[in-house]
């Protein structure tokens, strides 16, 4: 740094004080950007296609396991090691820039209303569009992905040990280690590094990680729609906490939406 230049975490917090988005010196180039956002999602797909194809497991148990297996590793362990050789720490929170305190009632209510719009988006799709743009659009997909589309507890009923343990599975998978290391590697760490692109970070960012879920591309239209308010809040407070909390809770309600069709079915 040069005689009489501001730091950069000064400039930060003084941009951020003014109202104005801080930008982040550790910018990528939008090639290593795509790569970062996108290589997981081909891996957990990759994982899914190939349970299926080599042992026959069911699509959406190999989602979950593919969540605790390939997709955590991969972005817990780049993170980590960011946080190594820029921080000297191994923890995945020493590579993530967007940690600002949001006050608890303001991040509640925010984290809801996101949620909400996300949750009634989902389920328009489910109802109406998912098996006719997995049969139509996107019938050449390999079938344990076209499968996905009508996913659900199927088949014959589950005893209760079964049934407890594939709830355990998807809460653990799907509700709390999927959207935690997502927002932690999304919106905490890749984000920030798109901020020179402005007002245009978010929509970057949130159409990135819609082509991510490489494993349900029927669902496009919802992922952007839904997860481009939870971006942008995100990154006008340069807070990980809302993303995760919105995050956090539509994962959630997919889990009880997922537990309420089989018990009615």
């Amino acid at each position: 740094m040069r005689h009489g230049e501001t730091p950069p975490q000064a400039r930060n917090a003084h941009a951020t004080a003014q109202g104005a988005p801080a930008q982040n010196p550790d910018q990528h180039p939008l090639g290593r950007s795509i790569v970062l956002h996108l290589a997981p999602g081909l891996a957990l797909t990759a994982f899914v296609i190939g349970m299926h194809v080599a042992l026959g497991i069911e699509p959406l148990l190999a989602l979950l396991v593919g969540i605790l297996l390939v997709l955590a590793p991969l972005e817990l362990g780049y993170l980590s090691i960011y946080a190594r050789r820029t921080t000297g720490s191994w923890s995945p929170m020493a590579a993530v820039d967007y940690r600002a305190r949001v006050p608890w009632k303001r991040l509640a209510v925010t984290a809801v209303g996101l949620a909400v719009w996300m949750i009634l988006l989902v389920g328009v799709s489910m109802v109406f569009l998912d098996e006719w743009l997995a049969t139509s659009a996107f019938a050449w997909l390999p079938e344990a992905i076209g499968t996905m589309a009508t996913v659900g507890v199927d088949g014959d009923p589950m005893s209760t040990g079964a049934l407890i343990g594939f709830l355990t599975l998807f809460i653990l998978a799907n509700g709390v280690v999927g959207p935690i290391t997502e927002e932690l590697y999304f919106r905490g760490h890749l984000l920030p590094r798109l901020d020179r692109f402005g007002g245009g970070a978010p929509v970057l960012n949130t159409a990135l990680f819609t082509i991510y879920h490489f494993h349900t591309p029927w669902r496009y239209p919802v992922v952007f729609l839904g997860y481009l308010p939870i971006c942008v809040a995100s990154w006008r407070r340069r807070s990980l906490w809302i993303g995760l909390a919105a995050h956090l809770i539509i994962n959630n309600v997919f889990v009880l939406m997922m537990l309420a069709t089989y018990l009615a079915g």
